[in-house]
C-alpha cells in the first residue's frame, strides 16, 4: 500500500525515474555497444560506396571500349584504301586473288589494330569475294553468309553488335556493318568481326578483389559474354541477375539485409551484393556481385552480445514495469469506463480521476474533450435541423408558379396563333421538366436527369423566345450515372438565361461540360453573356442571416454540396463584366 500511495502522488517523470533509474545503467551500456554497431555499419556502408565506385569505373571503362569499337568501324567502313582496294578490277585467277588479297591487307592492317581488337572476321565484297582479316585467306561465301549479307545491307550501314558466332569464348560480341561507296553511295560489301573477351576482362580484372567479387558483362539476351569465371562465358546468367535484367532502371542494392528487414530471392545468393548498370550502346549491361559475408561478420557477433543483453534488459524492464502498472493503468481503466458512459449520452458525469500527475492532467483534458463533444453533438443537431430547412426551401423552389403560369400563357397564345406543333413541342418539354423536378420525391437522382431537366428548361426557353441563345450540353458517358443533388445545375443555366442574356444580346451561347478528374464530378456552365459585376461576384458567398430567399441563389447551391459531401467541393466562379461567366460545379464520385 506504500507503494502504490507513493507511485500515485507523484508525476509520471518521478515514477520513471525511481522505478527505472537500475534501467537507465543498462541503458548506458547498450549506448556503447549501439556506437560500435553503427561505426560497423558506417564500414559497411563505405564498402557499398566502394562497390559503386568500381561498378561505376567499369562501367564508364565498357562504354569507352564500345565507344572506340563503334568508332573504329565507321572510320574504317569509310576509309578510301579499304573501298578502292574493294572497288579495283582485279583477274578472275589466282593472281587476281593474290592481288586483290594483298590490297585488302594492307589496307586493313593500316587503318585498324587488328591484334588488339579483333579476334576473328571476314570481310564480304559485292561481287562475291570474302577475305579473312586473320589469315587473308580469300574464299566464296556460302548460303548463311549469303543470308547474312542480305540482312545486313538492310541495315543500311547501321552497326549492328550481336551475339559472337566463335563459341569458344574468346569473343565478347560480333559488330557488323555494311561499306557504303562513300563517293556513289552503292553498296561495296560488309564486315562482321568477332570483338575479343579481353578487351572488357582487362577493364575490371584490375579493380577487383577475386575472392569477394566479381564483374559481369550481360548482353540483352540474359547471356554472359564477359567473366572473370572463364567457365560462365557465353552461359545464362542467374535468375537473380536476369530479374534484374528486367528492371534495368533499379541499378541499386538488391538482395542485400537493410534495416529492419531482408530481401532474399534465393538461398544460393543471400549472401550476395548486387548492382548493375546499363550500357549506353547495345543492351549490355555491367554486374557488380560482392560477398557482403565478410562485412556482416563482425555485426553478427555483437548482434549475439546484444541479444544476450537485451534479453537481460527485458527481463528487468518487465519486472519493474509491473509495478507501474497499478499507478497508471487503474486510472485509465476508469477513464474507460466514463469513455463508455459518455458514449451512451451521459455528458454530466464527473470526471472519476483525482490524481495529480500526468494522467490527472490527461483526465482534467479528457473532460474538457467531453464537454466539446457535446457542444458539437448540439450543433451537429442544429446542422440537421438547418439541412431540413433547406431541402424545404429546395421543394418549395422545384415547382415555380410564375414560370408555369408564363408557360401556359405561352401555349395558349401558340394555339391561339394555330402554331399547334410549337405549342405541342412545348407542352412535352414542359411536361419532361416538371416530371424531372418532381422525380417522385427523390433528392438524389443521376447526372442525366439533371442535364435531362436543363435540356428541356432551355427548350422551353429557345420557344419563349426564339434566338436568345443556343446551347451545347456535353458530359463524358461515364459520368452520367453518376449521382447528383437535384437542382444543383439547372438554377445555374436559368441564371445564365435571366440574368446574363435576357436584355443585354440575342444569339448567346451556352456550354456545358461535364468531366471526371481523380474521382471528382467536375460541371463547367459557361456563357458569353453580360457577366457578374466584381462588387457582387465578391458577395454571392459572404455569410448572411438565414433567411429564405426567393430563388435558389449560387449560395444556396455552394452550401448544398458542402453539407452533403464536406467543404472540399462546392462551386467556383470566374466572370468578366460584359464578356461572360463560367460557373463549375464539383462533387464526388458516387453511384
Amino acid at each position: 500500500m506504500a507503494t502504490h500511495h507513493f507511485l500515485t502522488n507523484w508525476n509520471l517523470k518521478k515514477k520513471i525515474l525511481a522505478v527505472f533509474l537500475p534501467l537507465l545503467m543498462f541503458s548506458t551500456i547498450l549506448i556503447l555497444t549501439s556506437s560500435i554497431s553503427l561505426i560497423i555499419r558506417n564500414g559497411k556502408a563505405e564498402a557499398l560506396d566502394n562497390a559503386k565506385d568500381k561498378l561505376s569505373l567499369v562501367s564508364d571503362q565498357t562504354d569507352q571500349i564500345l565507344s572506340n569499337i563503334t568508332y573504329n568501324i565507321k572510320a574504317f567502313s569509310t576509309s578510301s584504301a579499304l573501298q578502292d582496294a574493294i572497288r579495283a578490277e582485279y583477274p578472275d585467277n589466282n593472281y587476281g586473288n593474290y592481288m586483290f588479297s594483298s590490297a585488302m591487307h594492307n589496307a586493313v592492317h593500316n587503318i585498324m589494330d587488328i591484334q588488339s581488337l579483333i579476334s576473328s572476321g571476314y570481310i564480304q565484297t559485292w561481287n562475291g569475294r570474302v577475305f579473312d582479316i586473320k589469315t587473308d585467306e580469300i574464299s566464296t561465301p556460302d548460303e548463311e553468309m549469303d543470308a547474312r549479307y542480305q540482312e545486313i545491307v538492310d541495315k543500311k550501314g547501321r552497326i549492328l553488335l550481336e551475339f559472337p558466332a566463335d563459341k569458344s569464348g574468346a569473343a565478347a560480341l560480333t559488330v557488323s556493318k555494311s561499306l557504303i561507296d562513300i563517293r556513289s553511295g552503292a553498296c561495296l560489301g560488309i564486315l562482321t568481326f568477332d570483338i575479343k573477351e579481353s578487351l572488357f576482362y582487362d577493364a575490371y580484372h584490375s579493380v577487383s578483389d577475386v575472392e569477394n567479387e566479381c564483374f559481369l558483362l550481360i548482353d540483352s539476351a540474359g547471356t554472359i559474354i564477359s567473366s572473370e569465371n572463364r567457365d560462365e562465358l557465353q552461359t545464362t546468367a542467374p535468375p537473380e541477375i536476369l530479374r534484374l535484367l528486367e528492371d534495368p532502371g533499379k541499378d541499386v542494392q538488391k538482395n542485400v539485409q537493410t534495416e529492419g528487414e531482408a530481401e532474399k530471392t534465393s538461398q544460393d545468393m543471400e549472401h550476395m551484393l548486387i548492382l548493375s548498370s546499363a550500357a549506353e550502346n547495345g543492351g549490355y549491361m555491367v554486374v557488380y556481385m560482392m560477398h557482403y559475408y565478410r562485412i556482416y561478420k563482425e555485426a553478427l557477433n555483437l548482434a549475439l552480445l546484444l541479444l544476450i543483453i537485451g534479453t537481460l534488459v527485458l527481463v528487468i524492464a518487465v519486472f519493474l514495469s509491473s509495478l507501474l502498472a497499478q499507478s497508471i493503468v487503474r486510472p485509465v481503466i476508469r477513464l474507460a469506463d466514463y469513455a463508455d458512459e459518455a458514449g451512451k449520452g451521459h455528458f454530466d458525469l464527473p470526471i472519476p480521476v483525482h490524481s495529480r500527475d500526468e494522467i490527472g492532467f490527461l483526465a482534467e483534458r479528457f473532460g474538457v474533450m467531453n464537454h466539446n463533444i457535446k457542444e458539437l453533438t448540439t450543433r451537429i443537431y442544429e446542422e440537421q435541423t438547418r439541412k431540413k430547412e433547406y431541402e424545404l426551401k429546395m421543394l418549395q423552389a422545384q415547382i415555380n408558379p410564375h414560370f408555369l403560369y408564363n408557360c401556359l400563357d405561352n401555349i395558349s397564345s401558340l394555339i391561339t396563333d394555330r402554331k399547334n406543333e410549337t405549342a405541342t413541342a412545348m407542352v412535352s418539354h414542359l411536361g419532361r421538366y416538371y416530371r424531372a423536378i418532381l422525380s417522385k420525391g427523390r433528392n438524389i437522382i443521376t447526372l442525366r436527369e439533371e442535364l435531362d431537366l436543363i435540356r428541356a428548361y432551355l427548350e422551353i426557353q429557345l420557344i419563349r423566345t426564339p434566338g436568345l441563345f443556343t446551347y451545347r450540353i456535353a458530359a463524358d458517358g461515364e459520368i452520367q450515372d453518376f449521382k447528383i443533388l437535384k437542382m444543383i445545375l439547372q438554377p445555374i443555366a436559368e441564371n445564365s438565361v435571366i440574368h446574363g442574356f435576357a436584355g443585354f444580346r440575342q444569339g448567346g451561347h451556352i456550354d456545358i461540360e461535364g468531366t471526371l478528374q481523380n474521382q471528382t464530378v467536375c460541371i463547367r456552365i459557361s456563357d458569353n453573356g453580360k457577366g457578374i459585376p466584381e462588387k457582387m461576384l465578391s458577395c454571392i458567398f459572404a455569410p448572411v442571416p438565414t433567411a429564405v430567399p426567393k430563388h435558389f441563389g449560387l449560395k444556396n447551391i455552394q452550401e448544398r454540396i458542402q453539407l452533403k459531401y464536406g467543404e472540399k467541393y462546392g462551386i467556383s466562379i470566374k466572370s468578366e463584366p460584359g464578356q461572360g461567366t463560367q460557373i463549375a460545379v464539383r462533387f464526388p464520385k458516387t453511384l
